[in-house]
C-alpha cells in the first residue's frame, strides 16, 4: 500500500516549495503533475536505474539497425494484417 504524508508548503525565494521526507526521493529531477479539474498535484520521480538507462540511450544517438528499419517499411501480406485492417479493407470493398 502506498505511503501518504501530509506536509506544509513554504516560501523559498519567489517559489512555493514542499518538504519531502528524507529517503523518499534521490537528488535530481522530479516531475510535478497538476490535474486542472481538481487542482490535485502529484510529485513523481523516475527510478535511478530508469533515468540512467534513458540517459545512456540518449548518449548513443540513433540506432543503426537495418532489420528494424526494413520491418518498418514492410507491407504485410493479407495473412499478416490485423483484424482491424481486414475489417477496414472489407468495409472499403463494400462487404
Amino acid at each position: 500500500m502506498a505511503e501518504v504524508v501530509t506536509t506544509k508548503t513554504f516560501r523559498n525565494g519567489g517559489s512555493l516549495a514542499i518538504r519531502i521526507p528524507a529517503g523518499w526521493v534521490s537528488d535530481g529531477e522530479v516531475t510535478l503533475t497538476r490535474d486542472p479539474k481538481t487542482g490535485e498535484i502529484s510529485v513523481s520521480q523516475r527510478s535511478a536505474k530508469m533515468a540512467a538507462l534513458l540517459a545512456e540511450f540518449m548518449e548513443r544517438g540513433p540506432l543503426d539497425d537495418r532489420v528494424f528499419e526494413e520491418a518498418l517499411r514492410r507491407i504485410p501480406n493479407a495473412d499478416q494484417r490485423s483484424v482491424f485492417e481486414r475489417q477496414d479493407d472489407d468495409a472499403a470493398a463494400g462487404h
